[in-house]
Order: structure tokens, then C-alpha cells, then sequence
């Protein structure tokens, strides 16, 4: 009888850890709501060693958003930073084996190619039978491989045979270890941004749908047989379907594992449309300063005419000492200009404000929290101003011809 009462316990005891266990966490390992990180660039003019390596990290989390942005003191690349924990059951094994997850990345670990006809959108979806995390981030080649779960099937022709052979001849810094967490070096160098919300597993087939727009690259999955009929839409999603019909872009709310609603927006390719001047403001009815990436081609200048989004050029994190042009930012966000009507959004997610990205899948997902969006706002150092209005060769005449003569 004492042996089975106390088998009895240890089955409710590690259930409760098994499913505490997959949620995102802080630096202490406790179960969190909600958590965002600004990956610091990399500095070498920094007073700090760790800004100085390009492996410093800011975060909030819902319990201490009304704190403000917090330096860490740890390392991203170590187990015990944020990401480390929270992503600690994808590289153990016995526990891996169990859930249902994907990692997807349009630049994956360990290899020097890219998926440009697809979403241009990096993340992690984890989940138990009750509940999980998605991990948002902008990090080219994270997370690294895990050892469990099913890769991404290569096609069997020339081409791709040749253009693998090519890849393996490139030297790269990148290589990650297989089965454990790590950083890659090309992801200190700039500024990266990070979203984790935990939600009860009834969100995942939604999420799924939304990654489904996106067009993401999976390379590495694993849905147990007992969890394959309940999530469906996120087995789907690993074979790479397309929205074949309009609309090719889509709206939805969920819920954190506490309540808190998110707004997740969605596109495909066939959209053809900037994510943030065309859908995401005038969705939330709110001016925007977008902070992406400046450095690609067709970048697209700010947007002035209905609900504006300026791009962001500078940022400023007291918290850390810190202030760094655009240009050494890889972040993927975007922030209400102004608290108005208690509309004090923040948006963070995948794509950059190009006109290269009409031509991929990818999205953001959007808080209305009074503190989050201070801190945020509050980061924001310049911004580029509207493009002065090309006025008509004979508007310019008359114009000129009015201040001469009168």
C-alpha cells in the first residue's frame, strides 16, 4: 500500500513538473505569462564585456513589466539566459520525445542557405497535451538543431544535391552543436527581438493557421501519434501548404495561459503589400514607428498619407547605457506613435519594411499594455520624417512666380 500511494504521488508530482515545464520561463526558471527581449548589438566601445561580446540581453516579463527593461547579467548563448530556459525541454531528449513542437527559421542552423521564396519568420511552437509556449524571434540559424524529432525532407533532384555540396564547402561560424542550446556568432553582431507567450494548448490549431500564412520554414519537428489528432493544423503546417485562395492575409486574436489577448496579423506572398502600413495600423487605427531592418534592398521610406508608420533610425536603452543607430539592428518591431484612446500597442514578429518582403510570407503579434509600450516608445531616439510631397512642375512655377511678383 505505501508503494503504490507512493508511485501514486510521483505520477501527480511529475505531471505538475512535465506540465509546468513547457511554458516560457525567466532567469530563475519560474513559469512566466509573457516575456520580451531586446538583444543588445555589439558594441566595442561598451564599458560592459558582455555588450562588448554581443551576447547582452534586456528583457520584461509580465511580472515585471512595470519595472522597465532590465539588463540581464548573463550570457544569451548560456543555458540559464532566458531563451536557455525557456527552450531547455527541446534538448532533453526523453522530454522532447513527448511533445508536440517545430522549429522553423527561413536561414536554419548549420547551413549557409536560405529560403527567400518562403516566409521570412523564425520561432518555436512547443506543446503537452494542456499547454506551451511560441517562441517569436528575428535570430537567422537559432534555435540550434535538436536531436529528437523529424527533419525537414530534401528533395531528391541535382540542383539541390549541388547547391547542398556548395553550402558544405563554405566555412562557416555558424555551425551550432546538435542536441543542445546554443547562439550562433552571426546573431551578436546586431540587435535581435524576442516575444514568448505561454498558452493553454486549445491556441495551437489557431497559431497554426497563422503560421500557415506565414509560409514558414520547419526544419525540425516532431508531433507524437497521440497528439496528432489534436493538432492537425500544426501537423499541416510541416508539409508547407499554401493559401490558394484570397485573402491572402489574416487577423485573429488569442489568449496567454493568464488571459492576456494577443493580436496575431498574418500574410502570403500573394499579398503584395508592406504588413505594417497596410494592415497593422489600420487595423488598430494607431500611427506607427517601425524599427526593422535597414540594411536590405528596396527599403521603403516612412509612410505619411492615412495612418503613418515612420521608420525608426536610432535607439536608446538607458538601462544598459547604451544607443546604437538602426543600421546595427536586426529587430523586427513596431510601436504606437502615441497613447491615444488607450491604444498603447507593440508589435513584434518577422518581417521588415522592404518592398523585397511583398514578395514573402510573415507577420507580428501585438500587446496593448500602457507599460509595455512606455518602455518601448521610450527606446525610440529618431526617426526618419515624412518625404516632403513632390509638388507639379507647374505648381512649382506658380509657387515661384507668387513670391516673385507679390
Amino acid at each position: 500500500m505505501i508503494i503504490l500511494s507512493f508511485g501514486i504521488f510521483l505520477f501527480f508530482l511529475t505531471g505538475t513538473c512535465y506540465g509546468n515545464m513547457i511554458q516560457c520561463k525567466d532567469e530563475t526558471g519560474n513559469n512566466v505569462d509573457w516575456f520580451v527581449m531586446y538583444k543588445i548589438p555589439k558594441i566595442a566601445e561598451s564599458a560592459n564585456p558582455v555588450i562588448r561580446k554581443g551576447v547582452a540581453y534586456m528583457f520584461m516579463t509580465n511580472n515585471t513589466v512595470n519595472d522597465g527593461w532590465q539588463l540581464s547579467k548573463r550570457d544569451i548563448s548560456s543555458v540559464d539566459s532566458i531563451p536557455g530556459k525557456t527552450l531547455e525541454s527541446l534538448y532533453n531528449d526523453k522530454v522532447a520525445e513527448k511533445l508536440a513542437w517545430l522549429v522553423y527559421n527561413d536561414q536554419p542552423p548549420n547551413t549557409n542557405s536560405s529560403h527567400s521564396k518562403y516566409g521570412h519568420a523564425k520561432g518555436v511552437i512547443m506543446t503537452n497535451e494542456n499547454q506551451g509556449f511560441w517562441l517569436i524571434h528575428s535570430v537567422p540559424s537559432f534555435p540550434s538543431m535538436p536531436r529528437t524529432g523529424t527533419e525537414k525532407k530534401k528533395k531528391n533532384n541535382t540542383k539541390e544535391i549541388i547547391q547542398d555540396c556548395e553550402n558544405k564547402k563554405k566555412n562557416t561560424t555558424d555551425d551550432l552543436p546538435i542536441g543542445e542550446y546554443s547562439y550562433p556568432n552571426s546573431g551578436k553582431v546586431y540587435g535581435q527581438s524576442f516575444l514568448c507567450i505561454s498558452i493553454n494548448s486549445s491556441e495551437i490549431n489557431f497559431i497554426a493557421n497563422q503560421l500557415i500564412y506565414n509560409q514558414i520554414i520547419t526544419y525540425k519537428h516532431n508531433i507524437p501519434d497521440k497528439l496528432k489528432e489534436k493538432f492537425t493544423s500544426l501537423l499541416n503546417v510541416t508539409t508547407r501548404p499554401k493559401i490558394k485562395r484570397p485573402p491572402y492575409n489574416n487577423k485573429g486574436v488569442f489568449e496567454s495561459t493568464e488571459g492576456v489577448k494577443f493580436t496575431s496579423f498574418a500574410k502570403t506572398d500573394k499579398w503584395q503589400k508592406d504588413l505594417y502600413d497596410d494592415f497593422v495600423a489600420p487595423q488598430l487605427q494607431v500611427d506607427m514607428l517601425a524599427e526593422t531592418w535597414l540594411n536590405g534592398r528596396g527599403k521603403l521610406p516612412s509612410e505619411c498619407n492615412g495612418t503613418q508608420v515612420l521608420n525608426v533610425q536610432s535607439i536608446i536603452l538607458n538601462s544598459a547605457n547604451v544607443e546604437f543607430k538602426s543600421s546595427r539592428d536586426h529587430s523586427k518591431w513596431a510601436v504606437a506613435m502615441k497613447n491615444i484612446k488607450n491604444k498603447s500597442w507593440i508589435c513584434i514578429g518577422d518581417i521588415n519594411r522592404a518592398d523585397t518582403q511583398f514578395n514573402r510570407g510573415g507577420g507580428t503579434v501585438c500587446l496593448n499594455s500602457l507599460n509595455l509600450w512606455k518602455n518601448y516608445r521610450d527606446s525610440v531616439n529618431d526617426v526618419e520624417s515624412c518625404p516632403r510631397k513632390k509638388t507639379g512642375f507647374i505648381k512649382s512655377i506658380k509657387k515661384w512666380f507668387s513670391k516673385t511678383i507679390g
